[in-house]
């Protein structure tokens, strides 16, 4: 790590960071993000009856005309519900009653359209089930879309984070504050930047989300850093490039064991929150793995760059100012 940390690949990284962030700026203006997740996500087969007219102690029965139905063409469904029907008009709910079976995307939909067919030939006319008015339908589904609670949470993060900013500049002075902010506005970009150059699929709102939150982990793992480099510079002594090399040195460990925590925490949430779905928790890796860069390789070095002139201003004014005059004289 030595060698990544004394400032000589600092141009590369600097580079790499833009290659991708403008690639991604340009695939995106192209293509956008892929947002496949939004789209199909399976099947569902509902089975609307009436339980006043005549269905009464035969739901068990229909239940089972349904399941032998699956069976027969080979189709497996993942989740049974019962659920009370609504009236679209008036979104008051009805007598009826809807019997649902989710299936997963390798489900094929010529074998559920066989099902749903022979389940409807066996509730129709003549049959125990004709007077509770059954009928068998099959859709698509469609991933969940959470917009507004996705706008509020990157929002909210958003704020959390140049808050976390301010806080740097006015604790840890401007060097600190102005890494911070360069290092949390790169890592909500190149996170955006690498989901639209993978083409990862993502849920639409994804993109935002997690851009908000590589921002402010970023800022969180910079304050480790800061803290440490606030005490080398009371105590003074050594140049501001020795101080901010040692500070990073030094919270290697805590940086990655952090980070390490944000991301188990984020999976774990948003493993339940998203019923355990790949999609909507890989990408978060992601949201981690950039500040963990940018905290080590792009924070350091701009906090370098602005300690080093704050030093030469202040090594200039500890000089003094003589005046043109006065230094033309002296020079004579």
């Amino acid at each position: 790590m030595s060698k990544l940390k004394d400032n000589k690949l600092f141009a590369i990284f600097v580079a790499v960071s833009s290659v991708i962030i403008i690639a991604g700026i340009i695939l995106y203006a192209l293509l956008g993000f892929n947002t496949m997740a939004d789209k199909l996500d399976g099947y569902r087969i509902d089975v609307n009856y009436n339980v006043i007219i005549g269905l009464n102690d035969k739901e068990e029965a229909l239940a089972k005309v349904c399941e032998d139905a699956f069976s027969k063409n080979g189709v497996a469904y993942s989740e049974k519900n019962t659920l009370s029907a609504v009236d679209s008009s008036s979104m008051n709910e009805t007598t009826d009653e809807v019997l649902t079976y989710t299936f997963g995307q390798g489900v094929s939909e010529e074998a559920l359209g066989k099902a749903v067919a022979e389940i409807n030939a066996a509730v129709g006319e003549g049959t125990e089930f004709a007077d509770a008015e059954v009928f068998a339908r099959w859709h698509s589904l469609e991933g969940e879309r959470f917009y507004d609670s996705a706008w509020r949470g990157a929002i909210a993060i958003a704020v959390a984070a140049i808050v976390a900013l301010g806080y740097v500049c006015i604790r840890f002075g401007v060097s600190c504050g102005v890494a911070g902010f360069v290092s949390c506005a790169h890592d909500a970009l190149f996170t955006a930047a690498l989901l639209a150059v993978t083409r990862f699929p993502v849920y639409s709102f994804a993109p935002v989300l997690y851009a908000a939150i590589a921002a402010f982990i970023s800022v969180i793992l910079w304050l480790i850093v800061a803290e440490k480099c606030k005490k080398g510079f009371k105590e003074g002594g050594k140049a501001g490039e020795e101080i901010v090399r040692a500070a990073v040195k030094d919270t290697f460990k805590s940086v990655l064991f952090t980070a390490l925590a944000f991301g188990i925490g984020i999976v774990a949430v948003g493993a339940i929150a998203a019923g355990g779905t790949a999609l909507a928790v890989l990408p978060v890796l992601l949201a981690v793995g950039v500040p963990i860069y940018s905290t080590h390789f792009i924070a350091p070095e701009i906090c370098i760059l602005i300690r080093g002139a704050i030093e030469k201003r202040k090594e200039k004014k500890k000089g003094g100012y003589v005046g043109k005059k006065k230094a033309e004289n002296q020079a004579e």
